[in-house]
Order: structure tokens, then sequence, then C-alpha cells
């Protein structure tokens, strides 16, 4: 069987949450708002041209990605556990402003993932003359359904948008209003959809032996993001660590992960750090690595018990704790795991 028989018959299963992709305009405020997922069938009669067997499940009501949040990532992956036999890959359409966070949580709480999951949305509706969803959407199920020899190509969370695809915990939202939404800084893309989709197999995380889809379901968001700034105040950093109930912080430190030698900045982290509170260290540029040896700066910080974050996004870092947390490990536990790559989603 040829390999484009084969994919023929790839079923697809669509989940619609929310976001742009899928809105109208209302004719009375001029407001995008969402609508039933009917429309975008409707509107993409391509769908049926591709081939392959399509279902949807949509969010009812749809939203929009600023709503998303642990609880909605739990039904997307609940939705994938359920229909995880049934189908040969998934397609999220996601709003674009939290996709990388979802991506990033979806990486942990899918184990063993052996079958695409693509989450893609567009910056214009799908309804509008000029929209990047058609294009996104058709691409992402193309993804999804690629198989050589029987297997997926790419079985992990990705983001697909604007002719890249991305590993998902390593993308980041970098624009609000071009095609090109998001980068992933720190890792090479995954495949790049031109004439042909050109698949950068080197980099495609690919599974020994089929494991059994393990889906989890349990997230603590006890965690807070704390950015650096020249002039934060004692009080600031003081109240932030003595939140009641605060399980982790993800610091984000200057360059290749440095933070001021104030004494009081030292000591609260100490402190913190000796109270069970887990302090992952991420830098605030967009690409390149924390090395807390390399500055004294930096290793202060590292003597503080300060753990580092190597090469995270703040998404991937926030989303990973909040998984690790989630599962009771200890903060020693907690601390040893955020040294490991999960899923692809740290360089060591």
């Amino acid at each position: 069987m040829d390999m484009h028989t084969q994919q023929e018959k790839a079923s697809i299963l669509l989940i619609y949450t929310g976001g742009t992709i899928g809105m109208i305009e209302n004719p009375e405020t001029g407001v995008l708002e969402s609508f039933n997922f009917q429309h975008l069938k409707d509107n993409m009669p391509e769908l049926k041209k591709l081939g392959y067997s399509v279902a949807t499940i949509q969010f009812d009501p749809p939203m929009d990605s600023s709503e998303m949040g642990p609880d909605s990532w739990m039904k997307i992956v609940k939705i994938i556990a359920d229909n995880y036999q049934k189908y040969d890959g998934f397609v999220v359409l996601h709003g674009t402003d939290t996709m990388s966070y979802t991506a990033s949580a979806l990486s942990f709480m899918l184990e063993n993932l052996s079958k695409p999951v693509i989450l893609t949305g567009s910056q214009l509706p799908i309804g509008m003359l000029r929209t990047d969803g058609k294009e996104n959407l058709i691409t992402a199920i193309e993804i999804a359904a690629a198989k050589e020899n029987g297997l997926p190509l790419v079985p992990e969370v990705c983001i697909f948008f604007e002719n890249h695809l991305m590993r998902g915990n390593r993308t980041t939202k970098i624009n609000a209003e071009n095609f090109n939404a998001f980068r992933s800084f720190n890792y090479p893309v995954l495949a790049e959809a031109g004439i042909h989709i050109k698949y950068n197999n080197v980099q495609i995380h690919v599974n020994g032996e089929e494991r059994e889809l393990k889906p989890h379901y349990l997230l603590d968001t006890n965690v807070v993001v704390l950015k650096l700034f020249p002039g934060i105040q004692e009080n600031v950093v003081a109240t932030i660590l003595k939140i009641e109930g605060l399980k982790a912080v993800v610091l984000e430190t200057y360059g290749s992960g440095n933070a001021p030698r104030k004494e009081w900045f030292i000591r609260l982290l100490c402190q913190a750090s000796a109270r069970g509170i887990i302090i992952v260290n991420v830098t605030q540029c967009s690409a390149g690595t924390v090395e807390m040896e390399r500055y004294e700066t930096g290793y202060q910080l590292l003597q503080a018990g300060v753990v580092s974050g190597y090469d995270s996004t703040t998404e991937s870092a926030v989303t990973k704790l909040m998984f690790l947390l989630g599962h009771g490990y200890t903060p020693d536990e907690v601390r040893d795991r955020m040294n490991r790559s999960m899923a692809g989603e740290i360089t060591l």
C-alpha cells in the first residue's frame, strides 16, 4: 500500500475550543464573537477535498483563549484520551493568546503520547477573505494525518502556525497582529510547509516502543511568576514570597540567569527555599539559556537554593510546575524533575 492511499484513510478529530479562527463579526457592534462550528465547515469546502475523515467536537460555549486554564486543559486531555483509539491524529483549534500555555501543559499531561496533537488557530476569522485560518487548519490536519510505514510522523504536542510546525512546549506568542504569531527560540522547527511539507526528522521525538497513553488530570496552580526589573523593591518580593499557600516561583532573571546581589534579595530567596518553595530560574531573554555558574550574580542564586530552568520558556516552566505539584511530589522531587526533560521542553 503506498503512502498516499494509506493516508487517505486517516481519521482526524478536530477539537474546537474557541478563538479567532471560528469567530464572526457582530454586525451591530463590529466586535468578534464566537459562532457555531458548523459555520466553519460551511466556510471551508476544502475540508471535504482533503480525503480524510474529519470528525469534530466543540467546546460549548466556545472559549476565548484568555479564559482557558487548567480546567480546559483537562477537558482537552479527556477528549483525546476518550477518543485515542479511534483517530490517527488530533487537531485542536485554540485562541492564540494562551496557546503556548495549553500546548506546554498538554505535553506533560499526555504521557506516552504516540499520535500527533496539533494546536492551531488564526489571527483573522475563517470567514474573512484574507484569513490565515484556512491554510493553518488544512496543513495542521495534513500533519496530524501524516504517516510513514504506518507510524505517525510527528507523535508529539505541536503548534502549527504560518508555515511552521513547532514543539508546543518550546513556543511563545511573539506577535499580536502578524500572521507569524509564534516562535520557538530555543529549539528548531519540526517542519516547514512550503509547496511540500518538509519534516525535520532529527528534531522530532519518536517513541521507542508503543506504550499506552497515560492521561493526567492533576494540576496545582499555587505558582507565581516573578519578573525582575531594576529598582524592584524588597517589600514587593517579600510579599510575593509570603503568599498564602504558594508552592513555586518562576523567577524571570536577566541574561544567562542573573539577579541583583542585594543582601535582602538573596536572604528572601534563601528563606523561601528553606520553607519548601521551589524557585525556578528562567531568562527574560527570548532566546538562550540560564547558566548560573557563569557569573557571580547567578552563582549566588544557586547557593540560595534556586533551580535552573535551563532554556525553558516561562509558559513551559509554569505548566510543568503545576503538573509536578499536582502529583504531590516533595519540593526536592520537584526540583529534581525540573532538572530533567520530561517532554523535550529543555535542552540539557
